[in-house]
């Protein structure tokens, strides 16, 4: 059984369990993209319940016996819990990290217009090829070092070129407005290397993460300068935080 199925089964059990459809429906077309080797279209809304949903969906069904009602109360809890599991599976399945939807990159692209771009470390490639289809030029660019581990770098959806970061910067830095690094390892100092590349550099260091969170080390956040920029608000306002992970761009010097 695959996870958009587990969902249902989970619904299946629950009192007026249809009322869940339209989130399910909505993660459903992301994995559907995905498995195409697309972007998903839309930046992701809320998908576990809000506790207000919780309180309403327990009282309307108030009628039930005790018995039924703490069954009914168990079953919502695990189709909550496992709501809360859809970026762990996107990453597990699809390799997808960055939550790179369709209209934010288009944001990204009205932001910083008729630019080209590098994307270092790009695993399969879903901010590359967003870019791509938008006939932005974009070198995408990753040494898959890690994909013995998960989908990234095996599901690539777009062409990646074998180098690593420092490497990628050496060959395309000169020839590039921007450079873009999305969800660097938290336990890796690379992000901090490139950052000390980068200020050699005349270019723009876009990065996508969560500061002092799930990504980027800690050198690199100690080190970085981050730039309040208007671009960077509007490109945010379609980025997806849909957890509690609280990953966004940043312009860093």
């Amino acid at each position: 059984m695959n996870y958009i199925d587990g969902l249902r089964q989970d619904t299946s059990v629950l009192p007026n369990g249809m009322a869940f459809n339209a989130r399910i429906k909505f993660m459903e077309r992301i994995c559907l993209a995905l498995t195409d080797n697309q972007l998903p279209k839309y930046h992701f809304p809320q998908f576990q319940l809000s506790e207000k949903e919780i309180t309403s969906f327990m009282e309307n069904n108030t009628a039930l016996n005790e018995i039924e009602f703490q069954a009914m109360t168990t079953h919502l809890e695990k189709f909550d819990q496992n709501l809360g599991d859809f970026r762990s599976y996107l990453q597990t399945r699809f390799g997808y990290w960055a939550t790179i939807t369709q209209d934010f990159v288009q944001e990204l692209s009205l932001a910083f217009p008729e630019q080209s771009f590098l994307e270092l470390m790009a695993g399969n490639g879903y901010l590359s090829k967003g870019l791509r289809d938008l006939d932005v030029e974009t070198y995408c660019t990753d040494d898959l070092s890690w994909s013995q581990y998960n989908q990234t770098g095996n599901l690539k959806t777009t062409a990646v070129e074998s180098l690593d970061a420092i490497s990628a910067l050496e060959k395309y830095g000169s020839k590039v407005d921007n450079v873009l690094l999305a969800w660097s390892p938290d336990r890796e100092d690379i992000d901090y290397k490139v950052l000390q590349k980068i200020r050699e550099m005349d270019i723009n260091f876009l990065v996508i993460g969560e500061k002092y969170g799930a990504t980027n080390s800690k050198e690199f956040w100690d080190a970085a300068q981050l730039v309040d920029d208007p671009r960077i608000q509007r490109v945010n306002q379609v980025y997806s935080r849909y957890d509690l992970v609280h990953d966004q761009l940043y312009l860093v010097k």
